[in-house]
């Protein structure tokens, strides 16, 4: 099983983006976002749960250094990546009372980037990891 911890500041630098993640799915849901939440696209109100909920468990397993936390957090960012490419169509087709003009829908190209860069940067942390300890088991 793997066994490693984030470096310190990219543990607390993907802490605090994922407690704003969280805190952004909170303020979509109490109506602070510019739409009322109750009237929302049911799968606007599933997706703001599902990505509250894995936020916060990433949060936690990155607090604790849990591997999970880890997990978690490539599950996040790959699910977020695949979600505002291969199935952005489908989260903008929504009830013309929702419906974002192009500068509003050019926001998800700002989170594809940060959640490319977040894969980037624990998947950098973890090939560094593997080659470490295959350099040491060969010494």
């Amino acid at each position: 099983m793997m066994s490693f911890v984030l470096p310190k500041a990219l543990r607390y630098t993907l802490i605090a983006f994922y407690v704003y993640g969280a805190m952004v799915h909170l303020a979509n849901m109490a109506g602070w976002t510019g739409f009322d939440w109750q009237s929302a696209p049911e799968k606007w109100q599933f997706l703001d749960v599902g990505y509250l909920f894995l936020d916060l468990a990433v949060v936690a397993g990155l607090l604790t250094r849990k591997v999970w936390g880890t997990v978690l957090l490539i599950v996040a960012a790959s699910s977020q990546i695949l979600l505002y490419t291969l199935f952005r169509a489908w989260v903008l087709d929504v009830p013309p009372a929702f419906e974002v003009d192009p500068s509003d829908a050019a926001y998800l190209d700002g989170l594809l980037l940060f959640h490319a860069v977040c894969l980037g940067a624990v998947g950098l942390v973890i090939w560094h990891a593997r080659t470490a300890r295959k350099v040491r088991s060969r010494s």
